[in-house]
């Protein structure tokens, strides 16, 4: 049976635009031609949606989740996914977008109907949020969202965020713990100048309460960027190199804020990792492609759309109780920061 990869290889395009050209997702932005292109090879490959599937199956099997709860497979379920990014910024970002094709490869292995939808249009969903048997929340959302969907459907699921720990679901990782790892093995690399690129949040906090117990806290070479982004890491290092002080390792947030570093600092002929080491988080694809490649902290952004998945439908079986699921997350060295061992 064709996949959504398959497709997106052949058409040339990301998977998370070859689904939702195929949910019909009027607020994404693709020429007519390549819409077209899209649905053409899904047709020729035979790709079948969730509700197709459905159509086909003649026998009554139960389908296990990966837990103890089960659901019979000709259950009608119906799941909304709200993301806190716009779809653009959810299509530029592969740590979100390897969420939703978690999300969506879990839903179709299942035969679960999914419809996705944003902060910005959650007015034209209210009518399926409240018909769906769940909702899946995506991201950072404020405190008025938050109270808006939890009004109309009480079966959460958060990823990425858990702001609701005694009345929703939350699939998350450790930030804090990812960071500490992080920043000891910078601390104990003998780094003097260590400097940080990203968002005032954990990993800024951790850094900085790190950095200045070791004694080599820096508050010139600790950058506050507004979004995780290229452009945000480029200026953010290009400040920080056009400075006097000048740091010998940078601790980027994330991995696309790490390309824009890379880029600030190859345009002055700086080499990496010689004079300046650079160490990430995220392993996403591109990762192990810059030159050199990318020393990072592996996330598992698809494992976690799968087990928000889960957790949906453990509730429509009747948990009453609400769960937090923790993944973990591994350390990937490569060239860009060189490897170091605890004492």
């Amino acid at each position: 049976m064709a996949t959504i990869k398959q497709i997106a290889q052949q058409a040339g395009v990301a998977a998370s635009t070859v689904s939702r050209v195929l949910s019909h997702d009027i607020t994404l932005s693709v020429s007519k031609e390549k819409r077209q292109r899209i649905e053409q090879i899904a047709k020729q490959l035979g790709y079948l949606s969730p509700t197709q599937r459905k159509q086909q199956q003649n026998t009554d099997v139960g389908v296990v989740a990966r837990s103890h709860f089960q659901t019979p497979s000709m259950t009608d379920l119906h799941l909304l996914v709200v993301h806190f990014l716009t779809p653009t910024q959810e299509l530029n970002d592969p740590y979100f977008t390897s969420i939703r094709i978690g999300i969506e490869n879990r839903c179709h292995h299942f035969n679960i109907g999914l419809r996705s939808s944003f902060t910005n249009n959650l007015p034209s969903n209210m009518r399926f949020m409240e018909q769906a048997q769940g909702v899946i929340c995506v991201g950072h959302f404020s405190l008025e969202h938050i109270q808006l969907i939890r009004s109309i459907n009480r079966n959460l699921i958060f990823i990425d965020s858990n702001p609701l720990p005694k009345l929703a679901d939350a699939v998350t990782f450790d930030r804090k713990s990812a960071a500490r790892e992080i920043v000891r093995y910078i601390i104990e690399s003998g780094a003097k100048r260590p400097a940080f690129i990203g968002n005032q949040e954990d990993r800024l906090y951790v850094f900085r309460q790190m950095t200045q117990e070791a004694g080599i806290y820096c508050e010139p070479l600790c950058k506050i960027s507004p979004n995780f982004c290229i452009d945000s890491g480029y200026q953010a290092m290009a400040e920080i190199l056009d400075s006097p002080l000048q740091p010998d390792v940078v601790f980027a947030a994330t991995d696309i804020i790490a390309i824009g570093v890379y880029r600030a600092i190859q345009e002055r002929g700086i080499d990496i990792p010689g004079k300046i080491q650079v160490v990430g988080m995220n392993d996403i694809p591109t990762s192990q492609h810059l030159n050199p490649s990318l020393t990072t902290m592996r996330l598992y952004p698809a494992e976690m759309g799968e087990a928000a998945v889960d957790l949906f439908m453990e509730l429509v079986e009747g948990r009453s109780y609400k769960k937090n699921v923790q993944l973990g997350f591994d350390m990937i060295w490569r060239e860009s920061f060189e490897r170091v061992t605890y004492r």
